[in-house]
């Protein structure tokens, strides 16, 4: 088998791996403990209330949080994981394309 059917091969492999697009989340997932206004209450001396699962997004330059309820935390965490391999698929896909397009001088 030559160099440009193997890479191809490897191409085809990595795309049926690509996560589901509809599952895809670019966020940090952050969690705080909050202390609430009513100053007799447990969390003023320590113990504070939560964890609270926030998402945190950066759009045209601000941060925004958004609060996540404790049913699609793992969702969300599926989303970010995915979002990863879709980058990591992305940049090995491109190593591919750009050694079959240096073998084969263009593009197919």
């Amino acid at each position: 088998m030559d160099k440009i059917t193997q890479l191809k091969r490897q191409r085809r492999k990595i795309i049926k791996q690509m996560p589901p697009f509809e599952r895809i989340l670019r966020t940090t997932i952050s969690k705080y403990y909050l202390t609430c206004g009513y100053k007799k209450c447990r969390c003023h001396k320590g113990e504070k209330h939560g964890p609270f699962i926030y998402l945190s997004l950066t759009e045209k330059g601000k941060t925004k949080m958004y609060f996540t309820p404790e049913e699609i935390v793992k969702q969300v965490k599926e989303g970010v994981v995915n979002y990863h391999k879709l980058w990591e698929n992305i940049y090995r896909l491109c190593q591919i394309n750009r050694e079959i397009l240096w073998l084969k001088k263009k593009w197919e």
